[in-house]
């Protein structure tokens, strides 16, 4: 295999290996944020900072 073959065939297994990386915390990230879009609501006495509790019921107050 000459030089110029090595190069070319390691750039390409790096771009591969890279792209496929990238993908792979994309996909993480989107199930992440699909399991806190889902999830958030059922745990919000666990939320921290400022929210609005003026629309919550009595039963959730109770529960703080």
């Amino acid at each position: 295999m000459s030089a110029k073959t090595t190069i070319i065939v390691a750039g390409s297994l790096g771009l591969i290996i890279s792209l496929g990386l990238i993908g792979v915390r994309r996909f993480l990230r989107k199930k992440a944020k699909e399991y806190e879009d889902y999830y958030s609501d059922f745990h919000r006495h666990h939320v921290y900072g400022k929210r609005d509790d003026s629309n919550e019921g009595v039963e959730f107050i109770a529960v703080q």
